[in-house]
């Protein structure tokens, strides 16, 4: 099972919790990342990472990562 964490600038946060309301249907976790006035969410659907990267374009960098 692959995890996505996708870093998302502070300003942008509400837009995918109002996103995620109404279209997720998912699990994801909102964290503080190491980088100044950003955040990481994160996700196991696919389908819902690609909504945040190619519809709301909010993503600054995504990493997959595979879980055991």
């Amino acid at each position: 099972m692959e995890k996505y964490q996708i870093l998302i600038d502070r300003d942008n946060l509400a837009t995918v919790v109002d996103d995620w309301m109404y279209h997720g249907g998912c699990d994801i976790t909102l964290r503080i990342a190491k980088t100044k006035g950003c955040r990481v969410i994160e996700t196991t659907n696919a389908l819902y990472a690609a909504r945040m990267v190619n519809y709301l374009k909010v993503a600054k960098k995504v990493n997959i990562v595979n879980q055991v």
